[in-house]
């Protein structure tokens, strides 16, 4: 059984639905991916309006879950991230250590505002992870649709 280390940043921060798409995950440690900031590129059927995706630039963090999970699990999940791509990122954990992860971005970015219900899903579950206190304030300010 080969093991993968996952990178999640929007709604897969929520452990019981990673426990429901992929039963082997397990979170190991909080990271961020430098010089990339969190955007909502990507209209959602499901979430009627934006869903978080990572965008290159210098100076920010996205901060989220690592997870290790069973690769047979990533076709699994690959069928949840519809619209979405994989790709492969190096995050950093709270020591700085570097490390090789797969995760999902949206190649053909737009701009959608997230609904209320969606945004308020990354700030539970980020405060469920104890993601760094000026990360969730950016998160609350971020507009949402009406």
């Amino acid at each position: 059984m080969s093991c993968v280390r996952y990178f999640a940043y929007g709604s897969n921060l929520d452990a019981e639905q990673m426990a429901r798409r992929c039963p082997s995950a397990s979170a190991l440690f909080r990271a961020f991916l430098p010089h990339h900031r969190l955007d909502f590129t990507y209209f959602s059927t499901r979430w009627s309006g934006g869903a978080a995706d990572v965008v290159p630039h210098f100076g920010e963090q996205v901060w989220g879950i690592v997870y290790a999970l069973d690769a047979a699990e990533l076709v699994r999940l690959d069928r949840f991230e519809g619209g979405y791509q994989r790709v492969f990122l190096s995050v950093r954990d709270e020591e700085a250590r570097e490390h090789r992860v797969v995760s999902y971005q949206i190649q053909l970015k737009r701009s959608f505002p997230p609904t209320s219900s969606y945004l308020e899903k990354l700030l539970v579950w980020g405060e469920h992870w104890s993601l760094p206190e000026a990360y969730l304030t950016r998160l609350r300010r971020v507009p949402v649709s009406r």
